[in-house]
């Protein structure tokens, strides 16, 4: 296993926590009550407070901290038994996708509060999943045509030892993943707030296990 790069490493928790601190700081002067689960023509059917913000706001910093986890730790067993090209080269190429991903997440994020802050709540509750969806299916299309490495995919000790496994399990992991981020963008326009956000924490840990369990199965279908 490569070790890590830590100032690198301590860039991207930083731009985990960037907009967290962004709200904080502006967090006193937010409005008391705040118009949520926008219809199509724009008209709030609720009033909500503060916490509403603060929910969206721990799901986009969830889904971050998911994605950070998802290309930097897991999974990291099995390196060690096959043989993949690990070149400087590629190690710079996975860093700068996972510095696009982060800042992306970090700018969208602190968009999102600042047009709370103007009273803008519209763009928080539909945009966020608008914005995630985008980030999922977009990871969708790479992952189908990501080739086998040691940095980034779905690197389980299966798909490592084997290129055909490496092959199917991140065309299903990529249409997984290009179709959740579809079915994201619909749905916020549609979904109250609060279900939404739950659904998509759900959804999370849906794309992130069904993959690895996949290759598993592969491998033990080859296996006979």
């Amino acid at each position: 296993m490569q070790k890590p790069d830590i100032p690198k490493e301590l860039l991207l928790l930083l731009l985990l926590l960037i907009p967290m601190a962004y709200l904080g700081i502006i967090w006193n002067s937010l409005p008391a009550e705040i118009p949520t689960n926008f219809n199509l023509y724009g008209t709030p059917q609720h009033i909500g407070s503060k916490s509403d913000v603060l929910l969206v706001m721990i799901f986009l910093f969830l889904t971050n901290l998911l994605l950070y986890f998802l290309f930097r730790y897991l999974p990291t067993a099995g390196e060690e038994d096959v043989t993949l090209p690990a070149t400087e080269g590629h190690q710079r190429e996975y860093y700068r996708i996972r510095f696009m991903i982060h800042i992306y997440l970090a700018i969208f994020t602190s968009l999102i509060i600042f047009m709370v802050s103007q009273g803008k709540t519209f763009f928080m509750e539909r945009w966020a999943f608008v914005g995630v969806g985008l980030l999922i299916a977009l990871l969708g299309g790479y992952l189908k045509k990501l080739q086998p490495n040691y940095f980034v995919g779905v690197r389980t000790p299966w798909t490592l030892q084997s290129n055909e496994i490496w092959k199917k399990t991140h065309t299903m992991a990529g249409n997984l993943w290009l179709w959740t981020g579809i079915v994201t963008i619909i749905a916020g326009f549609f979904l109250p707030l609060v279900t939404g956000v739950f659904i998509l924490m759900f959804a999370g840990a849906i794309l992130a296990a069904l993959p690895y369990i996949y290759s598993f199965r592969l491998f033990n279908e080859d296996k006979g």
